[in-house]
């Protein structure tokens, strides 16, 4: 900066990317007649800290000043509203966490501003100020606002209406709330409009059909409810509309239709209903059109795409659309990606589809069609293929679609052989063939498919032994081979796969070893090996999984001692499977270390020793399970393991060096990226945790059954320690498990009580503790399980009364619940305890009964009707009137609604199990 100071006559300085600190900016440079003059300040990627620096202060003739991509952080300073004279201002990508005055403040004085960009920063909190006016100004010249990719809460002020010159405007990805303003409708030159990324919420205003100059809105991923505006019609220059993921409802608007200019249209993941209007065919501009995760219904014919010349992406999926167009019909567009899952197309594959020759996605899962694969597909040159959940028969084509990075077939009717070329695809990054009739060995040729990261071959009828070639799939990270018929050794040579975190090799005929090379792989999360025919003991390499979340081993040959490292370095386990195997040894209290433990199942072993007292500290299993924030993130069997298609993958952030104001709005021609198949394959979407916990399928002894747990599993807490030898009493502090849907401790040599408080344990739904030697009475607390529908107490030595309680008296079968104990009596076991045939003391006689009981009727049926309406309304009218509300109440009448029919499922089971023993018994 002395340097500088030295040349009398410099307007602007620029020193971009030049490693300049804090220091070289510090006062003792300072020459207030130099810095007076500087009208152009760049000093954009640097390596600027702290607060901006105060010698810019004096640098008063400043109309531009850019500190992008420096590490800038405390208050953007109320000082800066002093340059009168500035015209551009960027501040973006720093670590400024708010605005000395706030945003109203900083803008009121602020006349020749032109463009603020305080974009990528940590702004937090209320910092756009209150629904105040600007004041400062007679007109305002901001042309372009840019606040995206911050923490900003509140509501959106008002007064952004009074900014009658701004054309570029940009609040996404923060977390602002509430609705939109209708003064928005007042800024009548914008261009270009994002609030994608927020928490708005109540209906779109009306006013924003004002806005004639308007190319790009974008209001996705909010809160958004009510019908689409109908005057969103009078939106003449609009180019680009996304409304997707909100809680839209109702038609789509025909006035649609009149936007000529329109080439991107997003309304997924919504809940608007009806027809699809035929006014949309009129959208000569459309180049993408997603109107898939809704509810519309109706008849899709050719007579929507007359005018759709220019169409590349078409997504319809998942609604309740029936596709009917002439067979010979040939569209007058050529689309790049497809997306018609869910939907009814008839039972042939769509012959329009071999005029597409450029396509490169297509979705067609779900849609009802049978027959074998038509013979011009193998002439598309796809990059993603869904085909899954259909009826598709015969077997895979010899040759086809060498430009594949998704291939799935899954749940069909698909026989044969898996055929070689397969493993010559060498960009291919996910393959699923689950859930169809294959045949024959896996090929061991698949060390040349170096990009695939999924590999999913489960319920076939494949044979032979598992390849050592999939040991050379460097990047494979999801690997299920389960429910086929394998059989020999599992290969010891997995210590390569460095990304591998799903491993499913469960319900085979495998033998041998545990392999050792399982615990030298670096991602390892879950483990199925159950329903094999393993021997041996765990290996110890397996402590090294640190990141293991699942290991299921039931149902094997393994032995020797529960090792103690389970517990001592498996910290993330969640599920830990050893049931039916031939496990010695007590139980290593280094288990009570697994905090997250859900699912504890080491049933039909020979272990011995007491039950660990520290059980109480498995606090996942201390924790009542809250339905709605177990369900309000993604589905749990969403199938986020592999790349999907994204028929309209819009780049809603724009470039940070974007040098105008609007060029930062997508153009059409920018949003196909997921359509045209890419020169180098993508990166495999690793499976992360979520992901892998979402694909989980756990089968669990519960209510006397053996249930398959899919979407329930995150809800599910489980302890079965049955069939073994452990000895001692039920531990008391086990009653801290209040989490627990399902505890069976049955066939052991337990002793002593039932634990007094046992009713703490509020989420049990399954209590067995059958065919042990436990004395004394049945506490009076278990008629406190509201949810308990499975209780065996039978084979033990209780004794006195049954307890009586609303949820006991609808246990199913109680005799057999309480069978075996002798010196039990009460109601279940139709048998009479001591005292119960004291006389009864007869009711006195009231002359004026009669009169008291019809003033007492009238009265109660007074109360219980006002009750009865004041409830109802109470609950309807919230319903009503509150969103978020009413969605939660409808996700926990699914919930229920999915409980109640497995409760059915179960009680049917049992009702057969018994009318085939009184068969038999007959």
């Amino acid at each position: 900066m002395q340097v500088l100071s030295k040349i009398p006559s410099l307007l602007q300085i620029r020193l971009v990317h030049c490693s300049i600190n804090s220091i070289h900016l510090s006062q003792g440079y300072n020459n207030s007649m130099f810095l007076s003059k500087v009208q152009v300040l760049d000093l954009n990627d640097n390596m600027l800290s702290g607060p901006i620096p105060n010698i810019l202060q004096n640098m008063t003739s400043l109309r531009e000043l850019s500190l992008w991509g420096n590490n800038l952080n405390s208050n953007i300073p109320l000082w800066l509203n002093h340059h009168k004279s500035l015209v551009h201002l960027d501040l973006s990508s720093n670590q400024f966490d708010n605005i000395e005055g706030g945003l109203l403040s900083m803008l009121n004085d602020a006349c020749s501003l032109k463009s603020l960009d305080l974009s990528f920063n940590t702004l937090r909190g209320e910092v756009l100020g209150s629904n105040q006016t600007l004041s400062g100004c007679i007109v305002y010249d901001l042309e372009s606002l840019r606040l995206m990719y911050n923490e900003i809460g509140g509501n959106i002020p008002s007064w952004f209406g009074q900014l009658k010159s701004l054309k570029y405007l940009n609040l996404e990805s923060n977390s602002l709330y509430g609705p939109i303003p209708m003064s928005f409708g007042q800024l009548s030159i914008l261009r270009a409009l994002y609030l994608s990324n927020n928490l708005l919420n109540e209906t779109i205003p009306q006013s924003l059909g004002k806005l004639s100059s308007l190319e790009v809105l974008n209001l996705s991923n909010n809160s958004l409810n009510g019908p689409i505006p109908m005057s969103f019609g009078q939106l003449s220059s609009l180019e680009y509309l996304d409304l997707s993921n909100n809680h839209l409802n109702g038609l789509i608007p025909q006035s649609l239709g009149k936007l000529s200019s329109l080439e991107v249209l997003d309304l997924s993941n919504n809940h608007l209903n009806g027809s699809i209007h035929e006014s949309l065919g009129q959208l000569g501009s459309l180049e993408s059109l997603d109107l898939s995760s809704n509810s519309l219904g109706g008849i899709f014919s050719e007579l929507y795409f007359a005018n759709l010349s220019r169409l590349k992406e078409f997504n319809i999926g998942s609604n309740n659309l029936s596709w009917k167009v002439k067979s010979d019909w040939i569209p007058p567009f050529r689309l790049r990606a497809v997306n018609m899952s869910s939907c009814n197309i008839g039972s042939q594959f769509p012959r329009w589809l071999q005029t597409q020759t450029e396509v490169s996605l297509l979705d067609l899962s779900n849609s009802n069609i049978s027959g074998s694969f038509p013979t011009w597909l193998p002439g598309l040159s796809f990059s993603y293929l869904d085909l899954s959940m259909n009826s598709i028969s015969g077997q895979l084509p010899p040759n086809i679609l060498p430009a594949l990075w998704t291939l799935r077939l899954s749940n069909n009717l698909l026989n044969g052989s898996i055929p070689n070329w397969l493993c010559k695809v060498e960009g291919l990054q996910a393959l699923d063939l689950s859930k169809n009739q294959l045949y024959g060995e896996i090929p061991d040729c698949w060390q040349d498919t170096h990009l695939l990261g999924t590999l999913d071959l489960s319920n076939n009828l494949l044979n032979g032994s598992i390849p050592n070639s999939l040991c050379k799939v460097e990047e494979l990270d999801a690997l299920d081979l389960s429910k086929n018929q394998l059989y020999g050794e599992i290969p010891d040579c997995w210590r390569d796969t460095h990304s591998l975190g799903l491993i499913n090799l469960a319900f085979n005929r495998l033998s041998g070893h545990i392999p050792s090379s399982f615990g030298q792989t670096d991602s390892l999360i879950s483990l199925h090996l159950n329903e094999n025919a393993l021997s041996g003991e765990l290996p110890l390499t397996l402590k090294n999984s640190i990141y293991l979340e699942v290991l299921d081993v039931g149902k094997n040959k393994i032995t020797g001692n529960i090792p103690a490292w389970i517990g001592e370095r498996l910290s993330t386990l969640r599920i830990l499977r050893l049931r039916n195997n031939t496990f010695s040894g007590s139980i290593p209290s280094q288990l009570c270390k697994l905090s997250a433990l859900q699912i504890m199942d080491l049933a039909q072993n020979n272990l011995t020793g007491r039950i660990p007292r520290c059980f109480c500290k498995l606090t996942s299993m201390t924790a009542e399970k809250d339905v709605f924030q177990q369900y309000s993130g993604p589905s749990p069997d969403s199938t986020a393991m592999e790349p999907t298609p994204s028929s309209t993958a819009v780049a809603s952030a724009p470039p940070a060096t974007s040098p105008t104001y609007y060029a930062e709005a997508p153009t059409p021609s920018s949003t196909a990226v997921a359509s045209a198949p890419p020169a180098v394959p993508p990166t495999t979407i690793a499976a992360t945790p979520v992901d892998l916990w979402g694909k989980e399928k756990v089968s669990e002894l519960m209510k006397g059954l053996y249930l398959e747990y899919t979407k329930t599993l995150r809800l599910l807490d489980n302890m079965d320690l049955s069939s073994n030898k452990l000895q001692g009493f039920i531990p008391g502090e086990i009653i801290a498990l209040n989490g627990l849907r399902g505890l069976n401790l049955s066939h052991n040599h337990l002793s002593g009580e039932i634990p007094k408080k046992i009713g703490n344990m509020k989420s049990l739904e399954s209590l067995d503790l059958s065919n042990n030697h436990l004395v004394g009475t049945i506490p009076q607390s278990l008629a406190d399980l509201t949810y308990l529908s499975h209780l065996n107490l039978s084979n033990n030595n209780l004794s006195g009364r049954i307890p009586i309680g609303n949820q006991l008296q609808v246990i199913e079968d109680p005799s057999s619940s309480y069978a075996g104990n002798s010196q039990l009596c009460g109601t279940p076991l139709g048998k009479k305890c001591p005292g119960d045939d004291a006389p009864v003391k007869p009711p006195t006689s009231n002359i004026h009964g009669e009169d008291e009981d019809k003033s007492e009727r009238f009265w109660s049926y007074f109360v219980i009707v006002l009750g009865y309406g004041t409830g109802f309304w109470a609950v309807i009218g919230t319903l009503i009137l509150k969103k978020n509300w009413r969605v939660a109440y409808f996700r926990f009448a699914d919930n229920t609604k999915e409980w109640m029919l497995m409760m059915i499922a179960v009680k049917a089971e049992r009702l057969k199990k018994k009318m085939r023993r009184t068969n038999s018994s007959e």
